[in-house]
């Protein structure tokens, strides 16, 4: 046999929908945390890898910024 269906008052609706807001924003806030960590991952190892090409060219880095900065 299927369940009837349960009528929730209108305080009763507000306070699951104003719960279930609650949980949405606390779910949000931890997705744009986790993002703005890998961001910052992302961002170090590219640091991490164009220091890498620097030391492998025999360049040094004052040199690498002139040619960066002249460039344009």
């Amino acid at each position: 046999m299927a369940r009837k269906k349960k009528n929730y008052t209108l305080d009763e609706q507000l306070s699951n929908i104003t719960l279930e807001i609650e949980n949405t924003e606390t779910s949000l806030e931890e997705l744009y945390a986790a993002k703005k960590e890998i961001e910052e991952q992302i961002r170090l190892n590219r640091l991490n890898e164009l220091d890498k090409l620097i030391s492998e060219s025999g360049r040094s880095y004052d040199e690498v910024r002139e040619m960066i900065c002249c460039a344009e």
